[in-house]
């Protein structure tokens, strides 16, 4: 709740953690990160293909988890279940390099990959010089232009960067997102008052078309999310509809969630 978190029933603040630090290569062990992560899907219409393997050269002399872009229906993903209590404040933090330039979104990390509408951490694309990205909320109903938000900001490709995310629950069944994201070298280039509503500066709500997170939040509102579905967290390739099959990786290192208070680097 904001100003007071509510902690899982645990000592351990860390309620999840995942360097890939088991082994490297493409099999399941590897993967899933020694059984960490429960759930580990491929879908790759009988192809053989592999979308998930893990590599050396993360951050920080961590492994990372890499996912290839072979273009729409060519699905995996990792998903840890009941993370965390429902209505649960929690904080989130990864590491993440994109090499893809497809152009079309992906939404590559959520929450429950089956109900990501709710919390989309990271829907990501390639643009001319780099790539973007934004968090969508809009699993129990969203108006128009608030159902995604971003910085008006392009990454580098072939970087990595830090993404932090803290979800506060302000009640049982809404959540206001908090942001930052970080360079290869510390500095934080992004937080809540670089998030922008859809259309910015042309769709208007509530006499307004410069919607941030910071004067949304501090307006007083906040968004609808499905308490359950925000207890698991999921990430890898969604196969999305329309993507091009560059046969190009991302990358995720030093997945960490906790209960109480943003994760160090």
């Amino acid at each position: 709740m904001t100003g007071c978190l509510a902690l899982a029933d645990t000592s351990d603040p860390v309620a999840f953690e995942s360097n890939w630090s088991t082994d490297t290569g493409s099999s399941s062990r590897a993967v899933t990160d020694g059984g960490r992560w429960k759930n580990y899907w491929e879908f790759n219409n009988g192809t053989g293909v592999r979308l998930l393997s893990v590599v050396p050269g993360g951050p920080g002399g961590r492994n990372a988890l890499r996912v290839l872009q072979r273009g729409p229906h060519f699905a995996a993903a990792l998903q840890q279940d009941r993370v965390v209590p429902a209505s649960t404040d929690f904080f989130v933090r990864f590491y993440m390099r994109n090499d893809d330039t497809s152009s079309t979104g992906d939404h590559v990390v959520t929450v429950d990959i089956y109900k990501y509408g709710n919390l989309t951490f990271m829907r990501k694309w390639a643009v001319r010089d780099g790539w973007r990205f934004e968090i969508s909320l809009y699993g129990c109903g969203t108006t128009y232009p608030l159902a995604h938000w971003g910085p008006d900001l392009t990454l580098r490709l072939g970087a990595w960067y830090r993404f932090e995310y803290h979800i506060d629950f302000v009640d049982a069944t809404h959540v206001q997102v908090h942001v930052r994201v970080f360079d290869a070298s510390g500095t934080q280039i992004a937080g809540d008052g670089d998030f922008q509503q859809q259309a910015w500066g042309q769709a208007l709500w509530n006499g307004r078309s410069d919607w941030t997170l910071k004067s949304y939040y501090a307006a007083g509102y906040s968004l609808c999310v499905e308490p359950d579905a925000l207890r698991k967290f999921g990430m890898g390739n969604n196969g999305q509809k329309d993507a091009s099959d560059t046969g190009l990786p991302w990358y995720f290192a030093g997945v960490q969630i906790r209960t109480d208070w943003w994760p160090q680097p």
